[in-house]
């Protein structure tokens, strides 16, 4: 069975694009995952016992002129165990990193992420989030290993220094 981390994305009724006052363009980092800090661990175990280690490491949002965004998340995944087994698989793998572009909508307090299509981004959809201030904002961060998914709230504050 072929495992790899899938983001899946939400969908929502289509707003209209609104730009975003100048003080929240530029860069936000993700500080939290849910109330804790990233980064963060989560073990990950299908049905059939194939265990994962995901460590998320670290996002970065680019909000852009023209309400164009960029995305990258940095994870690892370690296989732990195969179908149950108690003999540990635990392998050291390299820092992976996904990067997404898109257009994004604010209207009201929400703001909507629609990623461009490619072979990269396959089967990520559109993302609600919420903007709570000028310098903050939470996105519902859904993963998957195989039949197993986890909902996450990411919170992103803005960060102006980071890039």
């Amino acid at each position: 069975m072929r495992h790899r981390l899938v983001i899946m994305m939400a969908l929502f009724p289509i707003v209209c694009p609104v730009v975003l006052p100048a003080q929240t363009m530029g860069a936000y980092l993700a500080d939290r995952i849910d109330q804790a800090p990233l980064p963060m661990t989560d073990r990950v175990t299908d049905p059939q016992g194939t265990s994962y280690l995901v460590e998320f490491e670290r996002l970065v949002l680019s909000l852009r002129s023209g309400n164009r965004f960029r995305a990258v998340v940095r994870f690892r995944r370690t296989l732990t165990s195969v179908g149950g087994s108690t003999r540990s698989l635990a392998r050291s793998t390299p820092v992976q990193s996904m990067t997404v572009n898109g257009t994004f909508a604010v209207t009201g307090g929400a703001i909507r992420f629609t990623p461009d299509p490619s072979a990269d981004t396959q089967g990520l959809q559109m993302l609600d989030g919420t903007v709570e201030s000028s310098g903050r904002i939470a996105v519902p961060f859904d993963y998957r290993n195989g039949a197993v998914s986890r909902r996450r709230i990411l919170r992103l504050r803005h960060a102006p220094n980071i890039l």
